[in-house]
Formats: C-alpha cells, structure tokens, sequence
C-alpha cells in the first residue's frame, strides 16, 4: 500500500479542498512523504489500518513511500510507525521515483528499507526534466534515455547485493516492452502491470 500521494490541485477539486495550498508546480510540491511527515496523524492513522489487516490475517499487506529523497525521511517514517506498534512482519519499502533516491539508493539498503518499487513516470520526469504533462516536450519523455537505463540498473544491482526485493509499477511496465525486458535482464525481481497487459509482458 502506497502512503498517501495527492497533490494539492488534485485535492482543491475535492470536498473540504478549499484551504489547499496553491502551488505554482504541485507535482514538484508538498506531496508523498513531505506531506505525510508535516501531517504525521494522517500518517498514523495509515499504519494503523495495515496493522489492523495484519491483526485479521491479511499480512501480506505492506507499505511504500511515495517520493521520497533522504535515509531521513525514511528514518522517521519509520518512527510513526513504531509509534503505533505496527507488526514486526509489516514490511516497510521505498518509491524509487526521484533522482536522490536512487543515487542515495545504497543509503536506504544500509539503513534497512525491505524493498524498493520504481516509480517509473516521475523518476523518468525527474531526470530528464520533462514536464509529463506539457504537450510542447512530450516528445523528449523517454525511459528508455541512457540516463534512465543506467539509473535502472545501478538501483537494482545495487538492491541485489543488499537482498532488497526491486519491482517496478506506472505506465511503462504496461507499455514499454523493450524496458521491461531490460529490466529483467537487469535482474529486476517484481513488475506490476495493469490487467490488459498482463499476458504479454508476461
């Protein structure tokens, strides 16, 4: 289960919004983990739930940090959540979805993350800086850049060597064949697809 990551536009259009923060770039604003360390109840409240479904048997159910750039933030997550005594069995992972996380990604191994899951759409995003959502550069969004390959590889090498479980989830292991092959020669150990995709990636 990914912590909660809405921006702040996405929350404006919703009941209760109007107090939202306007941002002048909300994808580059107070989202994922910073959020959820400013409103540390909220996160709370979140680890409570899983521990909630660990206690009814549903342990198989785990948390990720959504845009997380520092072993700090992962530090005092880490504490919210033994603030509410989740279960030892609770894993707690990572989004590798910025460039500082995956520079720092031998960091996070060291400190004791379980597992680590690309978040292919903003790392992509970050690294070659290109707006996803502007029309006028689209054409530049690419994850297969040498850039983003190298950065692939390196998290997941580096995963393996700690025994930290790499996957990846958004558009591009639904679409982008040719990535996902490179993964899994790259020795990825989890891909998550939508539905439609299933049968072919496989």
């Amino acid at each position: 289960v990914r912590t909660l990551d809405a921006r702040s536009d996405e929350f404006r259009n919703l009941q209760g919004g109007q107090d939202e923060p306007k941002e002048d770039n909300p994808m580059l604003g107070w989202h994922g983990i910073r959020r959820s360390l400013d409103e540390p109840e909220i996160l709370k409240a979140e680890f409570e739930a899983v521990k909630r479904l660990h206690q009814e048997g549903f342990t198989n159910v785990h948390v990720m940090l959504p845009f997380i750039i520092s072993v700090d933030e992962f530090q005092r997550a880490r504490e919210i959540a033994g603030e509410v005594n989740v279960p030892g069995d609770m894993k707690l992972g990572i989004m590798v979805e910025t460039p500082a996380a995956a520079l720092a990604i031998e960091h996070f191994c060291k400190e004791g993350v379980d597992f680590v899951s690309f978040g292919s759409n903003d790392l992509t995003m970050l690294t070659l800086g290109v707006d996803r959502n502007n029309e006028r550069i689209a054409k530049l969004y690419d994850e297969n850049h040498p850039a983003m390959k190298k950065m692939f590889k390196d998290v997941i090498q580096t995963c393996k060597r700690f025994n930290v479980e790499s996957s990846i989830c958004g558009e591009s292991a639904s679409n982008n064949q040719e990535i996902v092959e490179f993964l899994v020669r790259s020795g990825i150990k989890s891909i998550s697809v939508n539905i439609d995709a299933l049968d072919r990636m496989r």
